[in-house]
């Protein structure tokens, strides 16, 4: 039986730089993780990916690796591979494949971090088996990908999937993109800060000033959670904000795909599980009568499901 090829993954995120080798078979091996230092820069940036590479592909045989895939957050350019905008990491046209080809002279791919965790997901994780899914990760912010009859679905400008930036509400809150009433306002770390700082600035009473030292950066879901279950009058409509209209969200997406498995993960999924059951629940009540029935599942590659799409990438998989 001839050895193992590899490709290289890596899933660059706005803190957290991570990396492994697939092989062939579909087994991850040599993982690393390293904090992504977006304040340096693109330059800055960009030395600690290709340091996580060149780490990875010092552990093995150079020629046995194909080629390396990267998950990256924000718009990708369908045709150049560069990061067009990435608000995480402070990017305006990065021309990130071009960079990291020229310092290893082998193929390189480069995939929206989420879209390529739901492809791992669907090749490696939750979704083995299933001919559909759609994959929803709540975090820092909200992101989804979706994948139909095997096809992972990318639009002709590589944005399809941003669940997000969806509006719930209309004329709502404002929201990073720009604007007013995404899901993102209401149901991510980044919503739950902004909302923070607003009743900071108005005076609002709310456990979460003691709880976070008066400095909304700190503020994270589980906090939410913990003070609006404790009666917290200001965590608790944050928190049923968040269920309500990500929920809301979700029974609208699931209606428009009629997906045979919906994948839920991210951060704020594994540290506070009673989200998943509020939006399975409004799944179970408001998608339409013939998708209601989907199977809904937990992540289960956890902070790994971009490493391995995106790998997956240099062998053609999606």
């Amino acid at each position: 039986m001839p050895p193992d090829r590899y490709a290289v993954g890596i899933d660059l995120g706005g803190s957290k730089l991570r990396g492994g080798l697939l092989s062939s078979s579909g087994q991850l091996i040599g993982r690393l993780e390293v904090q992504t230092e977006a304040w340096k820069g693109p330059s800055g940036v960009l030395a600690n990916l290709k340091g996580v590479i060149t780490r990875l592909l010092d552990s093995t045989d150079p020629a046995r690796v194909a080629g390396i895939g990267i998950a990256a957050a924000g718009q990708i350019h369908p045709k150049t591979h560069a990061v067009v905008y990435a608000p995480n990491l402070e990017w305006e046209n990065v021309p990130l494949r071009d960079e990291v080809e020229s310092g290893f002279g082998m193929p390189v791919y480069v995939e929206n971090d989420v879209r390529a965790a739901a492809w791992g997901e669907y090749r490696f994780g939750a979704g083995r088996g299933a001919e559909s899914l759609i994959a929803v990760f709540v975090g820092t912010g909200v992101g989804s990908g979706a994948v139909v009859d095997g096809i992972l679905l990318r639009g002709p400008n590589n944005a399809a999937g941003e669940l997000g930036h969806t509006q719930v509400v209309p004329e709502g809150l404002p929201c990073a993109c720009g604007q007013r009433g995404c899901v993102e306002a209401y149901a991510s770390g980044r919503g739950f800060m902004r909302r923070l700082e607003m009743a900071l600035a108005a005076g609002t009473a709310t456990r979460l000033v003691e709880e976070t030292g008066g400095d909304a950066s700190r503020v994270t879901a589980a906090l939410v959670a913990r003070a609006a279950a404790s009666g917290d009058a200001f965590a608790r409509t944050l928190w049923d904000d968040a269920e309500r209209y990500l929920g809301q969200a979700l029974a609208n997406y699931v209606t428009l795909l009629n997906p045979e498995l919906l994948v839920l993960g991210g951060g704020i999924m594994t540290t506070v599980p009673s989200l998943a059951q509020a939006l399975e629940q409004s799944v179970r009540t408001h998608a339409t009568v013939l998708s209601r029935d989907v199977r809904i599942a937990r992540a289960g590659l956890g902070d790994s499901s971009a490493i391995f799409g995106a790998a997956d990438r240099v062998w053609g998989q999606s």
